[in-house]
């Protein structure tokens, strides 16, 4: 993904998810005057060393009067409670993320800093901003896109009869099957931090098929429908892979990297994904694949997870110092060189006109006939987004435990949802 070659822009509106790393003693970090007459700031980031690292190296190397003092979140859970645990506490990073299940609460704490109209935000589209505001104000900068398919091992569905992927739901199960019964795993995900990915494909499917687009939840989310009339049926339709064991039990529990473990070692034919294990998966011996999401039920109605990476923000009680140091910052990763570094190091795709690079060759077909034509979606809580991703995952492992009904996860959901402000 690096040079200078052509590349496309991501301008589309998005919607959200991601990773992280390890967690460093948070007594260590502090933000003010560092020897030498250095100005010291604190970054809490929700993205791994290995996918930023660069990018503060470049920045410390073109800024030598800033010193960063960085600590990275150990998985997304623990990363939301701890900042705001120092949110709360009042000795917030002066940099920090927003992510897709924080956001909200942040921004309505006045923690975040209102960036709107900053000159470091030139190049990214306006749309793209829609989840970082409140109240007509901008507190967050996403730089970066994610998408997310069906990476599957060519070898496990030659031997099932298949040399392509299945377009529909219902073919997805009978060729679970089959592989199943050739003793191998037909299909593993994590679906024990988020919601399952292969049910929001199949979610955007059937709101697709009905011709929505945009927000597809949005008549949720207005209080004109709700999750028992429009969940239902595709939890009844995800709830018969389970049936049928092409979503086994032993899903329940498996964190992201036993998956894709699992799959490298050449005993699983498919798992949800994105370009963030495309390292790993080119390091194996495996020949595989990536496919969009089979349909809810007709072929040409497949689509994609997807949608901004987490937002930067900066604290509003930083000083006035560390407040400019902070916007140094956040023009660098909006930048050429940070955005190249950020992009090729995460395996996301850069929102920035200053930066466009290439998808990555297994990803083209999912980026140039899904991505860009606006075929990707991902659940995007309005409010109180950690209590319903929370909810929505339990509800989904019971289904797949045997233990509720389709309906009755879906009645869950709404009776959660009627809770909250």
């Amino acid at each position: 993904m690096r040079g200078n070659t052509k590349k496309f822009a991501l301008k589309s509106a998005v919607a959200v998810a991601a990773t992280a790393a390890m967690v460093v003693p948070m007594a260590a970090c502090g933000s003010g005057t560092a020897g030498g007459g250095k100005t010291k700031i604190s970054f809490y980031s929700y993205f791994k060393d290995n996918q930023i690292g660069e990018v503060v190296k470049g920045f410390e190397k073109k800024n030598p009067d800033i010193t960063l003092d960085v600590q990275y979140g150990q998985d997304p859970a623990q990363y939301i409670s701890t900042l705001q645990t120092r949110l709360a506490g009042g000795k917030p990073p002066t940099i920090f993320n927003l992510t897709m299940d924080n956001r909200t609460d942040v921004m309505k704490s006045g923690a975040a800093l209102d960036i709107s109209g900053e000159d470091f935000l030139y190049g990214i589209d306006d749309t793209n901003f829609a989840l970082f505001q409140q109240d007509g104000k901008t507190y967050g900068m996403p730089v970066s896109a994610w998408v997310g398919a069906f990476f599957y091992n060519k070898d496990i569905l030659k031997k099932a009869g298949y040399d392509k992927f299945p377009k529909t739901w219902d073919e997805f199960i009978e060729m679970g099957k089959k592989i199943n019964s050739n003793g191998s795993t037909a299909f593993l995900e994590d679906f024990n931090t988020q919601i399952a990915g292969s049910f929001t494909g199949l979610l955007a499917s059937y709101y697709g098929e009905q011709g929505k687009s945009g927000d597809l939840d949005a008549d949720i989310w207005s209080g004109k429908s709700t999750f028992t009339k429009d969940w239902t049926p595709v939890f009844k339709r995800w709830e018969a892979a389970a049936k049928a064991g092409v979503i086994p039990q032993k899903s329940v529990g498996l964190s992201a990297d036993q998956v894709k473990q699992e799959f490298v070692s050449g005993n699983l034919g498919v798992m949800r994904s994105g370009p963030w294990d495309l390292p790993d998966l080119q390091k194996s011996d495996i020949d595989f694949g990536v496919a969009p999401f089979p349909a809810y039920s007709k072929e040409d109605g497949q689509w994609i997870n997807g949608g901004p990476d987490q937002g930067f923000a900066i604290a509003s009680k930083a000083s006035d110092k560390e407040k400019a140091a902070a916007k140094k910052f956040l023009a660098y990763l909006n930048s050429e060189e940070g955005l190249e570094a950020f992009t090729s190091a995460a395996g996301t795709l850069s929102l920035s006109s200053k930066y466009n690079a290439e998808p990555p060759a297994e990803l083209k077909d999912v980026v140039d006939n899904y991505f860009k034509q606006n075929k990707f979606y991902w659940v995007n809580w309005p409010k109180s987004p950690t209590v319903m991703s929370t909810e929505g995952i339990a509800q989904q492992q019971k289904i797949v435990q045997g233990q509720i009904s389709a309906k009755d996860a879906a009645k869950a959901l709404d009776a959660k949802w009627a809770t909250l402000k």
